[in-house]
């Protein structure tokens, strides 16, 4: 393993995931070297609509736009196997993520908590890898 989330496809699993509005989620990391990571996912709401969401940015690098939600976020890495992702969810309030990924780089478990006025709302969802990425970063 290179980086510090395995590059491929990860899938969240909805039976044990928690998440602030109801969706199933697909990851695709296509580069994480540890300096810089790509990711774009695809969600799908009970309704059936889908959002894309993309993002290329560098840990301890300047705030990146989230292509497709427009987050603005700050990304790094606190120790081996940890990303951390902080800023603002817009309409909602500042907002941090904690992931953390499994020895055998198989599972990924992502913790986050989103300021909405007085009240903090959290979220927890566990991804397992699908396997590697049809997509071969340089």
């Amino acid at each position: 393993m290179t980086g510090i989330i395995p590059t491929g496809i990860w899938v969240m699993d909805e039976a044990r995931s928690r998440k602030l509005t109801p969706a199933a989620l697909t990851l695709w990391v296509l580069r994480d070297d540890g300096d810089q990571l790509a990711w774009v996912s695809v969600e799908t709401d009970p309704a059936g609509h889908l959002t894309v969401n993309a993002f290329d940015g560098r840990y301890g690098g300047p705030p990146t736009t989230v292509l497709g939600n427009e987050f603005i976020v700050s990304l790094s890495s606190p120790g081996p196997r940890q990303v951390e992702v902080a800023g603002d969810v817009p309409g909602m309030g500042p907002f941090r993520e904690h992931s953390e990924i499994s020895e055998d780089g198989r599972q990924m478990i992502v913790n986050g908590e989103v300021r909405i006025g007085d009240e903090i709302k959290t979220w927890y969802e566990e991804f397992n890898w699908q396997g590697a990425s049809p997509h071969a970063a340089p």
